[in-house]
């Protein structure tokens, strides 16, 4: 067999998982039609270049749920049918659109009645609330430690302090790196020790007033730890 015909294949079955992975999730439009003004929420999800998911759509406060059925994918194009009520009557809506980065461009088609190019665009997944205060207490390898963080975001990037007690002997230290992407955090930590610049890498997941911290240790130690937010 033709090792150009593998490759092609390759490719093609990569360019579906790709287009795929980028769909899945949420997309908001809005829009003006002959029947009002719509604000529409798409929860799609994809596998492979099949597209399942739901419309959820808001005209005037009338709010409607939607499960979409025949949903495609082919490279970057996508359709699918919305079918809403509208005077107890059932209207199919065929969408048809092409993917680019955070936006899908639909024709959107209402039965016979009317044809509306729309924009769906990404819904970033927002970044939980970090900013202020957290403590944390944990046993290490070389003591118990406590310790303050003090953090504050902008947008996906975290700054702050992070302020340790070893048995009395405090640290008080800018953290680096610090980043936020929805519920996961992760920053620099560089301490001295006996003389020595030692990183402590921190990733965690915030969950309400809990972050369950992996702090690794140069290649010393790995330690979970849970910090939690501090009460004003």
């Amino acid at each position: 067999m033709n090792p150009r015909f593998f490759l092609a294949a390759a490719l093609v079955v990569a360019g579906f998982s790709l287009h795929s992975e980028d769909v899945t999730g949420k997309w908001k439009a809005d829009f003006t039609t002959q029947i009002g003004h719509l604000k529409y929420v798409y929860d799609l999800k994809a596998n492979g270049d099949k597209l399942t998911g739901k419309a959820f759509r808001d005209l005037d406060g009338e709010k409607m749920e939607t499960a979409i059925t025949d949903g495609k994918i082919k490279g970057d194009e996508v359709s699918f049918i919305e079918t809403a009520k509208y005077q107890d009557q059932e209207v199919r809506i065929e969408y048809s659109g092409k993917l680019a980065g955070d936006e899908i461009k639909f024709t959107r088609k209402v039965g016979d009645f009317a044809t509306t190019e729309i924009v769906a665009r990404r819904e970033k997944e927002s970044s939980v609330s970090v900013d202020g205060k957290w403590r944390a207490e944990f046993d290490t390898q070389i003591g118990k430690q406590k310790y303050l963080y003090v953090f504050k975001v902008d947008g996906d990037k975290l700054t702050g302090r992070a302020t340790g007690d070893i048995a009395g002997e405090k640290s008080d230290t800018e953290i680096s790196e610090g980043k936020v992407k929805g519920t996961e955090i992760s920053f620099l930590e560089t301490v001295k020790f006996q003389g020595q610049d030692v990183p402590v890498n921190y990733t965690g997941k915030v969950s309400g007033d809990e972050i369950k911290f992996t702090r690794k240790v140069a290649d010393i130690a790995t330690e979970e730890m849970v910090a939690k937010r501090a009460k004003e």
